[in-house]
């Protein structure tokens, strides 16, 4: 081989060496941004919050599979940050509910389901959502009017204009106060959706649910005792369940890891065992950097119950449909039972 075609046959490796680069950098492009839209403003609801699109078909929805910060989800370098991932997708009915279409008036016994991205089922195919698993649990028709991200005046508002109209025989509001937005009191606005609800659906019956809160919700962890105890005292004629003790007594001793925040000091502590792999401190209501770089070090490694500091997985969301149905069963609020 001479000179001249050596140099053009390392021209030609290095040509083909930056397309097969392009291409992958442009795969990884492509494929990191594969959610589908799932949700437009509703013109018709004070505020305009986001609802279900109707007659969506296994759109995709791509989420963090380990604990976050909301605003690490939201980062401009959020793909450089997350590298831990699952897919799932979303198909709604011609009212936009996630499930399939239904009839009104209601042919049987109906429970309507409302909520944000717990009753929505994030994460999970329909089948393993709470509502999905709670129908099988009753043996009654169960509608799922859960919409990521809605706070709990939405709801309310989302209630009171269709609610009524959907013929449930009992609603269950499934919902933990919202410190998000700002508000002056969270717990307050929880209570005044509820009670707006109960009114909307009078004569149906109104139970209203606390989801379980995660160990890697530090600020959640710390403050869920207070909320039920205020909640309560508020809502006194209301039935109530707060998931999040059921489900810490659930995780003991099974295989994975929890969360124990002790002060300012994070440790995390492997089950079965009680190992320590990592302790932090500093932090403040959000999760250590330390614990976050573990997870992505660790992709083994997950809180048993959840998938990211927030929602169940599906091994959760059977045990928070199952707690649902006991908790109905013990009062007498089975429909058609």
């Amino acid at each position: 081989m001479n000179a001249r075609t050596a140099r053009l046959l390392a021209l030609a490796v290095a040509a083909l060496a930056l397309a097969v680069g392009a291409a992958v950098l442009g795969w990884r492009h492509v494929h990191r941004v594969v959610s589908d839209p799932i949700t437009r403003p509703d013109p018709d609801i004070p505020g305009h919050p986001e609802v279900l699109l109707p007659n969506l078909r296994d759109a995709v929805v791509v989420v963090p599979d380990r604990p976050h910060d909301p605003a690490e989800a939201r980062a401009a370098d959020r793909f450089e940050r997350i590298h831990r991932l699952r897919r799932f997708t979303v198909s709604t009915n011609s009212r936009g509910l996630r499930g399939p279409e239904f009839a009104v008036p209601a042919p049987g016994p109906r429970v309507l389901c409302l909520g944000d991205s717990v009753t929505f089922g994030w994460g999970v195919a329909y089948e393993d959502s709470y509502p999905a698993v709670l129908a099988r649990e009753l043996g009654v028709e169960v509608l799922d009017a859960g919409v990521p991200a809605m706070k709990p005046p939405a709801i309310a508002d989302w209630a009171e204009r269709h609610a009524r109209e959907l013929d449930a025989d009992l609603v269950i509001f499934a919902r933990r106060p919202d410190w998000s937005g700002g508000s002056r009191d969270p717990v307050g606005d929880l209570t005044l959706a509820v009670r707006r609800v109960r009114a909307a659906v009078a004569p149906a019956p109104v139970v209203l649910v606390l989801p379980p809160v995660s160990t890697f919700d530090v600020k959640g962890s710390r403050a869920w005792r207070e909320e039920d105890a205020r909640i309560r005292e508020r809502l006194a004629t209301v039935p109530m369940l707060e998931l999040t003790p059921i489900f810490r007594e659930a995780q003991r001793g099974r295989p994975g890891i929890v969360l124990e925040v002790e002060g300012d000091a994070q440790r995390v502590v492997e089950q079965p065992g009680g190992a320590v792999l990592l302790e932090a401190r500093g932090a403040g209501d959000r999760l250590a950097p330390e614990v976050v770089a573990l997870f992505e070090s660790r992709p083994d490694l997950a809180e048993p119950l959840f998938f990211d500091g927030g929602h169940p997985d599906r091994e959760g969301y059977a045990l928070f449909a199952r707690s649902v149905a006991d908790f109905l069963r013990e009062r007498g609020l089975v429909p058609g039972g």
